[in-house]
């Protein structure tokens, strides 16, 4: 069989997909061919792995400033509560969010490791919504959504309403909600997590 006509991917695509043993002598010339072609495989694994970093770091900055966003988001519902009836720790953890989004936003923009972690938390802590009764914990940035199970099994989305609740009493109810956005967001910061071209210290 004549593999000089097959692209690299094809020829990967082949290689991987070959039984060696039922067929040695093509897996042979694959292999031969690849070898062949080893600058023009080069290339393309580098031609990838340039695609790779791009959307990467595409994605990264969309998440670095909507982060950023959202901190000036909770800087003015901070401002706005204090002409309503808060407390003062309402008002600080309103604070505390706002400062992590914005250093988080900032050193990730920044591609240090402690903005990946800082943005790693941050997303993981607005992945669940929990409502156990006695305790109602919810936590958003810029925007949600959410496939929630309360009562039923539902889809719930908002957009420039950060928010931050956490109440403590009884008859509050039961429920989840896995919050689809953040969890997309913890699967990029993962999958490039060990990127060494991503990060620096």
């Amino acid at each position: 069989m004549d593999y000089s006509s097959y692209s690299i991917p094809e020829l990967q695509e082949s290689l991987s997909n070959i039984d060696k043993h039922a067929y040695p002598d093509r897996y042979q010339k694959l292999l031969n061919e690849l070898e062949v072609r080893k600058e023009e495989v080069e290339h393309h694994q580098q031609n990838e792995e340039d695609k790779f970093h791009i959307t990467v770091n595409s994605r990264l900055n969309i998440l670095a400033w909507l982060q950023i966003i959202t901190c000036i988001g909770f800087l003015y519902v901070g401002a706005a509560s204090l002409f309503e009836q808060v407390t003062l720790l309402n008002v600080a953890i309103l604070l505390a969010a706002s400062i992590l989004n914005g250093l988080a936003g900032y050193l990730l923009l920044k591609r240090k490791k402690s903005g990946f972690h800082l943005s790693l938390f941050n997303q993981v802590a607005q992945l669940l919504s929990l409502n156990l009764g006695f305790i109602y914990y919810s936590y958003s940035g810029l925007g949600y959504l959410a496939v929630v199970l309360q009562n039923g099994i539902s889809l719930k989305a908002s957009l420039f309403d950060p928010s931050l609740h956490l109440l403590w009493g009884s008859h509050l109810g039961f429920g989840v909600g896995l919050d689809l956005v953040s969890l997309f967001f913890v699967g990029l910061l993962c999958s490039c997590k060990n990127e060494q071209d991503t990060w620096k210290k």
